[in-house]
């Protein structure tokens, strides 16, 4: 991973949030002769926020619709009574109607029946009984792909970090080796999460737990369920601690100790102080720190630094966890900006920053420079 990634920032040509923009529901045409099926499965869709259903019941009357109005894909069961599915593709093709058609049976799918459906060139097909959830996240993956998106270049903390600051709605589909969880934002606002048969605070603090995590992306996803109340930053400052606290090993227990283990490591009192005084004169700094990135324990201050060791070891975390040599937390009016010192990160330096004051772009390369000077 490139250790010049900012762990609240994405590098250069990272996939993130901000490339997407506000995206109308796909309307979808959803054919099912069973009425108890076809009304679950229209109000399960329509509450996605993903998807704008109109129902039929059967292919004559899916036909009717498309005459009278237009659609951007169809979902369409195999046996129905009037019109079954099969025929209704061959109309569709015979009338050139050219939109993703995903199919949806209980039958089994015979040879003959699968050589037709890849003629008729489908999407995706499901087989009922279907799980919801699972069927609206394939369904938009198939048949509308411009609202889904794989992150790449950039940690999971400052993936949702930006979803926030995008203020976006969707769903963050996070997958580990083994199993994937399910993020809910809500205009920016974490609102829901899922993880195992876990869900709130508890899946959220599993998912961030996980290492290596690949990133998908459903935008427009919304959520009725609402576990989440507390913010974002303080979620992703606790989930640092608790990650902290599972990789500190238990003869740590003395910071005095932990913090004289890397002193010879560390640039001199004289250069430290000079390094914090400069940083003081970044526009809109409140205080600076050199930081021990172990213990938490200040080596030198300049300024206003109120927060206690433990938050400084959390912040530390958060970059050491991706190897990124900077990290951004936004809280309340401030910026909390730490930049690491050499390879080891066994120290870094932390600004305070005043967000109507400050500018953030300029301070992060002074602070960077600052850190090489201190080296």
């Amino acid at each position: 991973m490139d250790r010049k990634r900012a762990a609240g920032l994405p590098p250069p040509g990272a996939t993130t949030a901000r490339e997407a923009p506000h995206l109308a529901p796909t309307s979808l045409l959803f054919v099912e002769d069973d009425p108890f099926v076809r009304l679950a499965i229209t109000r399960a869709l329509n509450r996605t926020g993903a998807f704008a259903v109109t129902p039929a019941e059967h292919g004559n009357r899916a036909l009717e619709v498309l005459a009278e109005q237009p659609v951007d894909a169809i979902l369409t069961d195999l046996q129905m009574p009037v019109m079954d599915g099969l025929t209704l593709l061959s109309h569709l093709v015979e009338r050139g109607v050219r939109v993703p058609v995903a199919v949806m049976t209980g039958q089994q799918i015979t040879p003959e029946i699968a050589d037709r459906l890849h003629r008729y060139g489908i999407a995706a097909s499901f087989t009922k009984p279907v799980d919801l959830g699972t069927l609206a996240q394939e369904l938009q993956r198939a048949v509308s792909p411009a609202t889904v998106g794989r992150i790449a270049g950039i940690t999971l903390f400052g993936f949702l970090q930006l979803i926030e600051v995008e203020r976006k709605t969707a769903l963050i589909v996070v997958h580990s080796t083994t199993t994937e969880g399910r993020l809910y934002f809500d205009r920016g606002t974490l609102v829901h999460a899922e993880a195992h048969r876990a869900s709130g605070l508890v899946a959220v603090y599993d998912i961030l737990s996980w290492p290596d995590p690949k990133l998908e992306i459903f935008y427009e996803r919304t959520c009725r369920e609402r576990t989440v109340e507390e913010p974002l930053q303080h979620v992703l400052m606790e989930a640092a601690r608790l990650q902290d606290e599972r990789a500190r090993p238990a003869s740590v227990t003395d910071p005095a100790a932990g913090a004289a283990a890397v002193q010879a490591d560390l640039p001199p009192a004289p250069n430290a102080r000079g390094v914090l005084r400069e940083a003081m004169q970044i526009q809109g700094a409140q205080g600076a720190a050199l930081v021990d990135s172990a213990t938490g324990e200040r080596l030198a201050s300049e300024g206003v630094v109120t927060l206690a060791p433990e938050k400084m070891r959390v912040l530390a975390a958060l970059g050491t966890e991706g190897r990124a040599e900077d990290v951004l937390i936004t809280v309340g009016r401030h910026y909390h900006l730490i930049q690491f010192l050499g390879s080891e990160q066994q120290a870094f330096l932390y600004l305070v920053l005043d967000r109507e004051m400050s500018n953030l772009g300029t301070a992060r390369r002074r602070l960077a420079a600052l850190a090489r000077q201190a080296q």
